[in-house]
C-alpha cells in the first residue's frame, strides 16, 4: 500500500527538533518546487543545513533524500489543503476527502505497526483461554464493546465492565486459564496499568491494544498490538476519529485470524447464533 508521505509529514512536525520543523514546513508549502531541488537547495531555502534535510527524510520516510523525493513526486500534485486541519469554510466534499485521506493513511500505517507474528500468538492465547476479561475507557469501550460481542459469538466466555473494581474482583476469583485484554490508545491510563499489574501478579496473560509501543501499559503486556493514532498531534481532536478506526480495525484483523483458527467450527457456531437471534428476535 502507498503511504501519504505529505500527511506523515505534517502529522510528525510537532514531534522533531526545530529544524527539521522548517525542513518539514518549506517542504509542506513547496512540494513541487522540491522534486526538482538538490538537498543543498533545500537546505538554503529552509534555513537549515544538508546534514538536516537529510535526517528530516529519515525522519519522515525512512528514506534518502532521492528516494524521498521519487515518493514525493507521486503525491506533489494532491491538493495540499487535504493535508491540512479541518476548518469552517470547508465543505462536505471536502471533509470527505480529508477524512477519507487520514483514513486511508490510518489504515496503512496500522498495517505497518501491527506484526503478523503478534496478531497471531494473541489469538492463540484467545483461543486456549477458558474466559476472557476486556477493558477500555473512553472511546476504547467502543472497541472493548465490539469484541466482547464478536467472541460471545463464537462461543467464547466473556467479562466486559467499565468498573475496573468489578474487573478486579472478579480476575481475582476466575484468574486460572484467563486473559485480560487491555485497549488504550495512549497506554498511559491509570485504570488499565492497575488492571495489567494485578493481572501480572495472578500470572494471567495480557493483551494490551495501544499505539505507544513505549508506554507504560505495553511494558506491562505479555503481546502488545500496535496501532497508528495519526491524531496525536493534531489540533482538532474533540473526540476519536482516525485512532478509533484503527482500534476497530486491529481488532477486526485479531477477530478473523482467530475465526481461522477453527474455521468451520467458529462459522458453525456464528450462524447457531444469528439463527436463534432472527428466529426470536
Amino acid at each position: 500500500m502507498k503511504n501519504h508521505l505529505l500527511f506523515s509529514i505534517q502529522n510528525k512536525l510537532a514531534s522533531l527538533s526545530s529544524a527539521e520543523r522548517k525542513v518539514g514546513a518549506f517542504i509542506l508549502e513547496h512540494a513541487t518546487e522540491v522534486i526538482a531541488m538538490s538537498t543543498e537547495e533545500v537546505a538554503t531555502k529552509a534555513g537549515v543545513s544538508p546534514a538536516t534535510v537529510i535526517r528530516f527524510c529519515q525522519s519522515v520516510s525512512n528514506k534518502g533524500f532521492t528516494s524521498f523525493k521519487l515518493i514525493l513526486s507521486a503525491e506533489s500534485m494532491i491538493d495540499k489543503k487535504l493535508y491540512q486541519e479541518i476548518n469552517p469554510s470547508d465543505s462536505t466534499k471536502q471533509v470527505k476527502e480529508k477524512l477519507s485521506l487520514r483514513i486511508q493513511h490510518t489504515i496503512e500505517q496500522t498495517n505497518q505497526k501491527l506484526l503478523d507474528n503478534s496478531i497471531q500468538k494473541a489469538a492463540q492465547m484467545l483461543k486456549h483461554s477458558d474466559r476472557i476479561f476486556i477493558y477500555g475507557m473512553g472511546a476504547s469501550n467502543v472497541v472493548a464493546e465490539d469484541m466482547t460481542q464478536k467472541f460471545m459469538r463464537v462461543g467464547k466466555s466473556v467479562i466486559h465492565t467499565l468498573d475496573h473494581h468489578l474487573i478486579t474482583a472478579s480476575l481475582s476469583a476466575q484468574h486460572e486459564n484467563s486473559v485480560l485484554v487491555l485497549i488504550s490508545n495512549s497506554g498511559e491510563k491509570q485504570e488499565s496499568i492497575k488492571l495489567a499489574k494485578i493481572a501480572k501478579e495472578l500470572n494471567v496473560s495480557r493483551i494490551v491494544m495501544t499505539h505507544n509501543a513505549n508506554s507504560t501499559l505495553a511494558k506491562l503486556s505479555t503481546i502488545t498490538l500496535i496501532h497508528d493514532a495519526n491524531e496525536e498531534n493534531r489540533t482538532i481532536r474533540s473526540a476519536a476519529t482516525t485512532s478509533l478506526i484503527a482500534q476497530l480495525y486491529a481488532l477486526n484483523i485479531l477477530y478473523y485470524t482467530y475465526v481461522a483458527l477453527d474455521f468451520d467450527e467458529n462459522i458453525d457456531k456464528l450462524s447457531a447464533s444469528h439463527s436463534v437471534v432472527r428466529e426470536y428476535f
